[in-house]
C-alpha cells in the first residue's frame, strides 16, 4: 500500500487497509475469539503483507482443513475501470513490478510455509475477476480454485493457463498444488462504503462506539492510519482493548454477550462465525455460495444443528439479541424453535441500508399510521392437489417466478396464494413493531383460509428481510407442514431451489 497523507486527509488505498485491519482485529474483542493477533505492514513476508492474521491454534475450519494464519494483500482502485484476469497476474506490468504478482506470491509462500505450513495467501481488490476468463468459473465461494483447475487436460484452455502459472511461479508440481491450494483471489471485495457500514456494525456489536452517519471518515480511520504511520503495527487481544479504551471509544455494554447467531453466507473476508455473539450456529461449510453442497442439508444437517443450539440459546440473558446472515428458509426455521412456546423474548438485528445494523424491538405490534396492509390475492395453479403455494413479495415480486415454477416442479399444488405490500423494496418495512405486525397479519389471514383449505402442505416462496422470515416462522405452527424456497439468484432462469422444510401439524 503507498504512504498516507495526513491524518483527516486519509488516502482512499490507506483508508481501504485501515478498514480491512479493524475488520480483522475487532474479531479480538469478542469472548469467543479465534483471532491471536493482527499484524499490518509485516516485515519479512514479501508480497503479503498490508494484513496479517494469526489465528488462537488449532486456527479455522475451512471446509474440513484448518488454517493457522492469514496473509493479505491489498489493492484497491479508486476508478471500476478494469479487471483481474489469468494473465494479468502473471504480467509485471499489471503491478509497475519487476516481477509478475503470482511469483511474488509464490515466492512468499515459498518464506512462509516451513513455518505456517497451513497458511492461506489472499489477494484483496475491489476489481472483478475478468468473465471472460477460463478460470472465472473455477473460482469458488471465498477465493480458492476448484479441483477442474488441475483436472483439464493440458491441451484445454485452463490447462494452458495452469503451464503458464507453473512457470512464472517456478515450482516443481508438488509445492505448485501446494501452492494453489493456499491461493485465493478475494476480486469485487467491499467499496470504502460497504466497509464503513461493516465497521459500523461491527463497533455496534464489539460494544465500541459506533461511527456516526454522515460523515466522510471515523475515529477508526485516524486512529488506524496514525498506528500505521507511527509504526504500531502487531496487535494483540489486550493492547487492542487498552488503546480503544485509551480512545474513548468503549460503550458500557457489549451486545454480543446475550447474541444468538446464525451465519449460512460467507461474506468477503468475514472473520469466523465465533465473533459474533455468545451462540453461534456457523452453517457456512454446508453451502457453496448459496447452494447447498449436499443433498441431506437441508432435510437433516441443517435442522440437526439449529436444534442443537436451542439448549443454549435458553441460558442466554434475555431479551435475546438474534443476529441473521442466512438463508430465508433457515432465518423460518430458526423462528419456528424461538416460537411463543419457548418463551423466550427476542431482538432482531436487522441490516438497514441506511442505517447499518437496527434493533428491532418486535415484542408488541404496531401499525403505522399511513402504512396500508398486505394485499392476498388468489389463483388456481394449472394443477389440481391439496397442497397450497404463497408468494411473498415484500422487497421485491415474487409472483411471477413463484407461479412459473409451481406449474413445471409443484403438481400437487392446486392453489397460489400472493401476499404483496402495496409499495415493494427493501424500505418496505419501517421498524420491528412494523415487521410483528405484518407478519401477525398475514398469518391471521392465511389461518382463515387453511381452516377451510386445510392444504396436506404449504409452499412458501418469500422475497423479504430475513427479519419477517424469522418473524413468520414463529407461528409456522398456524400452516401445518411447510416448505420454504430459496431464490436462485445465481442461476439464469430465474427459479427456486426448495430449501428447509417444517414439519408440523396444523393449529387452529
Amino acid at each position: 500500500m503507498s504512504s498516507s497523507p495526513p491524518i483527516g486527509a486519509v488516502s482512499a488505498g490507506l483508508r481501504y487497509q485501515v478498514r480491512f485491519f479493524w475488520r480483522h482485529a475487532l474479531a479480538m474483542l469478542f469472548p469467543k475469539r479465534t483471532v491471536a493477533k493482527v499484524v499490518v505492514e509485516h516485515r519479512g513476508v514479501g508480497a503479503v503483507d498490508d494484513v496479517v492474521v494469526y489465528y488462537i491454534p488449532p486456527g479455522v475450519n475451512e471446509r474440513g482443513e484448518t488454517i493457522d494464519v492469514d496473509f493479505f494483500q491489498l489493492k484497491f482502485h479508486t476508478a471500476q475501470s478494469g479487471a483481474v484476469s489469468h494473465g494479468a497476474v502473471v504480467d509485471p506490468e499489471w503491478t509497475g513490478t519487476k516481477l509478475p504478482m503470482l511469483k511474488r506470491f509464490a515466492d512468499a509462500w515459498s518464506e512462509i510455509r516451513a513455518d505456517h505450513p497451513a497458511a492461506r495467501l489472499s489477494l484483496v481488490t475491489n476489481w472483478p475477476w475478468d468473465p471472460g476468463s477460463p478460470l472465472a468459473p473455477l473460482i469458488r465461494d471465498g477465493g480458492r480454485l476448484s479441483s477442474d483447475f488441475f483436472s483439464r487436460g493440458t491441451r484445454s484452455e485452463v490447462g494452458k493457463i495452469r503451464s503458464e502459472w507453473q512457470r512464472a511461479c517456478e515450482l516443481e508440481d508438488a509445492d505448485f498444488r501446494r501452492f494453489i491450494g493456499a491461493l485465493r483471489f478475494s476480486t469485487s471485495a467491499v467499496s470504502q462504503d460497504e466497509s464503513e457500514s461493516w465497521l459500523r456494525d461491527r463497533c455496534q456489536l464489539a460494544g465500541l462506539v459506533p461511527i456516526a452517519m454522515g460523515v466522510d471518515h471515523s475515529p477508526y480511520d485516524d486512529l488506524g492510519a496514525r498506528l500505521i504511520e507511527s509504526g504500531r503495527t502487531e496487535h494483540t487481544p489486550e493492547s487492542l482493548r487498552a488503546l480503544v479504551q485509551e480512545q474513548g471509544l468503549v460503550e458500557k455494554d457489549a451486545p454480543y454477550r446475550s447474541t444468538f447467531a446464525v451465519k449460512s453466507f460467507t461474506r468477503f473476508a468475514h472473520p469466523v462465525a465465533e465473533t459474533d455473539g455468545q451462540c453461534v450456529v456457523d452453517l457456512t461449510d454446508l453451502f457453496e455460495g448459496r447452494y447447498a453442497q449436499s443433498a441431506d442439508a437441508w432435510g437433516s444437517t441443517i435442522p440437526a444443528r439449529l436444534d442443537a443450539a436451542l439448549a443454549t440459546v435458553e441460558r442466554l440473558e434475555q431479551p435475546v439479541h438474534v443476529a441473521l446472515d442466512a438463508h430465508l428458509g433457515i432465518a423460518w426455521y430458526a423462528g419456528h424453535l424461538l416460537g411463543p412456546k419457548s418463551g423466550i423474548p427476542v431482538i432482531l438485528r436487522q441490516k438497514v441500508k441506511t442505517k447499518g445494523i437496527d434493533l428491532w424491538d418486535v415484542a408488541a405490534p404496531r401499525k403505522p399510521d399511513t402504512v396500508e396492509g398486505w394485499r392476498i390475492t388468489a389463483q388456481a395453479g394449472t394443477h389440481k392437489g391439496r397442497d397450497v403455494a404463497i408468494a411473498i413479495s415484500v422487497t421485491q415480486p415474487t409472483l411471477t417466478d413463484a407461479a412459473r415454477y409451481v406449474k413445471e416442479q409443484l403438481p400437487d399444488v392446486g392453489l397460489i396464494l400472493h401476499a404483496a405490500l402495496p409499495t415493494l423494496g427493501p424500505q418496505a418495512i419501517a421498524d420491528g413493531g412494523h415487521a410483528r405486525w405484518l407478519a401477525d397479519e398475514l398469518i391471521r389471514g392465511l389461518a382463515a383460509q387453511f381452516a377451510d383449505l386445510r392444504p396436506a402442505r404449504v409452499h412458501v416462496f418469500p422475497a423479504c428481510p430475513v427479519s419477517l422470515a424469522f418473524l413468520l416462522g414463529q407461528e409456522t405452527r398456524a400452516l401445518g407442514p411447510t416448505t420454504i424456497y430459496e431464490y436462485d439468484f445465481g442461476g439464469a432462469n430465474r427459479s427456486y431451489r426448495p430449501g428447509i422444510t417444517i414439519n408440523t401439524e396444523q393449529t387452529t
